[in-house]
């Protein structure tokens, strides 16, 4: 992984020229909106992955980088906006410049180019995620179950978990759809071998009682059992056969088949019932086409792999854009993957009646062929054609639903032609003679051989099926059990630093803060705290800017989850908007505390949150840049954050005046710091107007008595190492203290807009001085910290005196 040491940008977004020094520290860029500041985002963004998150996504259509990303004055000329980093290796230290144009988005030049350079920035590369804006935020709190699963997984690179999932889901549906037709055919192999049997159910004793008694007149064996491999026949000759017709068999299929045609209620009721859920569909706009597409995007969305689609090979600014971009189209299409699972649940009760139905007529066919009228067997066939094609229609919802009147055409009734000749045939069955017992034993035995053959075949092709059913649910099963303990613990650990640093934040009224994310097959909810009343969405009670707030703290758990020691740097874009002024400063010292490792680079138009970062020691004054605003022609206006260096320059040029009205700024915003750490007392006005004088006295005030408790607290703590530290900061004090008081009259005038212009740099130089020495009382004087003291608090107690290093760790505490 990486560090930036400097960033380059020319003639891209909404900047002409800039050059940042980060210098791989963390790094602000503040000013308000509008100024530019997202431009070094996008930039960073680019030269990184060669996209543009912001171009991206919901509500982009017709954006480009190639005609987007250019600055307006050169959008014909898309080779002039160049991003350059300087990024250092963190694991070697080495350096290279990476350089990509908009005119080859594709193409990452380093310079030096080496192997190991290229895996630590191509490492990078695969962790767009570090790049973070608050619409990104948002949507680990405020998403659907379903849509946190896949934002969360995809962050943290299990998206292939869902997809693998999602495969096996199809497999279950796919081994339960076969399962079930084949089961339908055992179901009717089994009712033709009872009809023919006479028997209502297919017991083994009844079935060997009624075989044996045909046996037995055959002078065979009896059989003892029956199993898949019995042949009810064994034994018995091979001479011809007097009849090829079981009569008494024949009549009961008949009479079967009678009284099923005389009572088509269930058949119609199913008929009926496809029939309104394939109006529904009808009737539904798109749905037909929202379903079809429902398919080819599921299988698109589990054959994601780089940023190009693999449906129409477009080019995508993300994988994840692309992801993101299918799962809302597959989340348009739920409504109408309804309908299709009410026309698929209709269609399977109707195929099954309808293949009973036909079983009773091919039962008949036989006899019609044997003693029927000479077209009744042809036209069985064609009936028992029709029924089947039907069946066939209700085998899927993409044929079901082409011609809805044809797949619902009542082919089961008996056509007219076959009314008459179905009587004839009874007649007919009636008027043979009684065939000798040998005989009708025979033929008794002979069709009972058949229709047992075709229920073994049916069994064992049921007993495969459900083997492969029930094998793919066990592993169906076993793989979300697998992957629902495996996320379950990830998702733990990433609760418990979720809790922990939104308490860290929110300590003075959230300390107690709990929040559970709970996994289940393909969703992952979220609910939290509220204050210890129960465990509530996070969007029930808390305000946006609690919402916010928890998106940043899920954000950082994650990808500590996600990356370990290799979270090197993250891009934030503003993502503390809606958080209150009250915790923002808490948001920097989290930040500082649990990542002291990690390279922030930062946006923001809340310049007190900047100030509050430095304060924290997040980052240093020369790791902060301020945009003043932008022209279209010119860019943003960029200052140095680095007041005092600017104090010097017009000091050096003569500008007594402007070092005046600089060194008046610094002094305003830094004493407001320094009251605002310390806890320092200031008389509160509605109009907000303080003066200079009321931080200052604040900050002394708190500062002397701050050191006095600390003083006492070494002393209830025998505590001699802080006792030497104590004395050390009151003689700096006593030093500093008099030279200040002594410019104070100076000072004065220049709160006061006192006239400098004919002052001399002479004249300011004396206060210039005591200015910086007064300010370095409230600074570590350790040159890597450079932070405001500050009072660390919990629960409302002040616990000790401390810079953000821990130079200075001074306990407040009394025994």
């Amino acid at each position: 992984m990486i560090h930036i040491e400097q960033v380059h940008i020319e003639e891209f977004r909404g900047i002409r020229s800039l050059e940042l020094d980060l210098n791989t520290r963390s790094f602000v860029v503040y000013g308000p909106n509008g100024s530019g500041k997202s431009g070094v985002v996008d930039a960073i963004d680019f030269a990184l992955t060669g996209s543009i998150a912001r171009l991206t996504g919901a509500g982009t259509a017709g954006v480009s980088i190639q005609r987007h990303g250019p600055h307006v004055h050169r959008r014909d000329d898309p080779g002039a906006a160049i991003v350059s980093l300087t990024v250092r290796d963190v694991g070697t230290g080495d350096k290279t410049r990476l350089t990509r144009t908009v005119k080859n988005p594709g193409t990452l030049t380093f310079d030096p180019d080496t192997p190991a350079l290229r895996a630590a920035v191509e490492e990078s590369l695969n962790h767009p995620e570090l790049t973070l804006s608050r619409r990104e935020l948002i949507k680990f709190i405020v998403a659907k179950p379903g849509d946190r699963a896949a934002e969360v997984q995809a962050l943290l690179k299990l998206d292939r978990v869902e997809s693998t999932r999602r495969m096996l889901k199809s497999a279950v549906s796919k081994a339960a759809t076969e399962d079930k037709v084949v089961i339908g055919e055992r179901d009717t192999a089994e009712r033709a071998f009872e009809q023919h049997l006479g028997l209502t159910t297919l017991l083994s004793e009844e079935v060997l009682r009624e075989i044996n008694l045909r046996r037995t007149v055959l002078g065979l064996a009896l059989l003892d059992d029956l199993t898949l491999d019995t042949d009810v026949l064994s034994g018995a000759d091979h001479r011809a056969k007097t009849s090829t017709l079981d009569t008494e068999g024949a009549k009961r299929d008949l009479e079967a088949l009678t009284d099923a045609l005389a009572d088509l209620g269930g058949l119609m009721a199913a008929r009926d019932s496809l029939g309104s859920a394939l109006e529904a569909v009808t009737n539904a706009p798109d749905a037909l086409d929202q379903i079809r597409h429902r398919a080819l995007l599921t299988a698109g969305l589990a054959a994601v792999e780089t940023p190009s689609c693999p449906l129409c090979e477009k080019e995508w600014g993300s994988e994840d854009d692309l992801r993101a971009h299918i799962q809302n189209r597959l989340q348009a299409t739920q409504q109408a993957e309804a309908l299709r699972a009410a026309v698929e649940n209709a269609a399977e009760g109707y195929a099954r009646g309808l293949r009973v139905h036909r079983a009773l007529i091919e039962s008949i066919r036989h006899a019609a062929t044997e003693l029927g009228d000479p077209e009744l067997s042809h036209r069985l066939d064609e009936w028992t054609g029709a029924i089947r094609a039907a069946e066939q229609l209700c085998n899927s919802f993409e044929l079901a639903s082409v011609d809805p009147e044809k797949t619902t055409r009542a082919v089961f009734e008996t056509p007219q032609a076959v009314a008459g000749q179905l009587s004839e045939l009874r007649v007919a069955l009636d008027a043979i003679p009684d065939q000798s017992r040998e005989d009708a034993a025979r033929t008794f035995l002979d069709v009972a051989k058949d229709r047992w053959t075709r229920v073994r075949l049916a069994r064992a092709k049921a007993s495969k099926t459900g083997r492969v059913r029930d094998a793919t649910n066990i592993v169906y099963t076993a793989y979300c059990d697998a992957a629902d303990n495996a996320l379950s613990a990830l998702y733990g650990a990433v609760e418990s630093d979720f809790s922990r640093y939104y308490q860290f934040v929110n300590s003075d009224d959230e300390g107690n803060f709990r929040a559970e994310l709970t996994p289940a097959a393909g969703s992952l909810d979220l609910k939290v705290d509220f204050y210890k009343l129960g465990l509530f969405p996070p969007v029930a009670y808390h305000s946006e800017g609690h919402q916010d707030g928890m998106g940043i703290c899920l954000y950082l758990a994650l990808v500590k989850q996600l990356l370990g020691d290799k979270f090197t740097f993250a891009v934030l874009d503003d993502v503390v908007m809606s958080v209150d002024a009250n915790h923002r400063r808490r948001f920097a010292e989290l930040l500082q505390s649990e990542f002291p490792n990690v390279q922030f680079i930062i946006t923001t138009h809340d310049e007190v949150w900047a100030r509050q970062m430095r304060s924290a020691g997040l980052v240093k004054t020369a790791g902060m840049v301020r945009f003043h605003g932008w022209s279209v022609d010119a860019g943003p206006t960029v200052g140095t954050g680095d007041l005092w260096v600017a104090i010097d320059a017009d000091l050096a040029a003569g500008e007594v005046s402007a070092a005046a009205a600089k060194l008046r700024r610094a002094l305003e915003a830094n004493a407001a710091d320094i009251a605002e750490g310390l806890g320092g007392a200031v008389v509160y006005r509605s109009d907000g107007a303080y003066d200079l004088s009321a931080f200052l006295d604040a900050a002394k005030g708190r500062h002397a008595k701050l050191l006095s408790i600390a003083a006492a607290s070494a002393q209830d703590w025998k505590n001699i190492a802080q006792q030497q530290q104590v004395e050390a900061l009151k003689a700096r004090r006593a030093e500093v203290m008099p030279e200040h008081d002594g410019e104070v009259w100076l000072l004065n005038k220049l709160v006061h807009n006192n006239d400098w212009a004919a002052a001399t740099e002479a004249d300011l130089r004396p206060v210039l001085d005591a200015a910086r020495d007064f300010l370095g009382l409230f600074q570590c004087a350790n040159p890597e910290c450079d932070s405001w003291l500050y009072v660390g608090r919990s629960k409302g107690k002040d616990e000790t005196l401390r810079c953000a290093c821990g130079n200075i760790a001074l306990n407040l505490l009394r025994k």
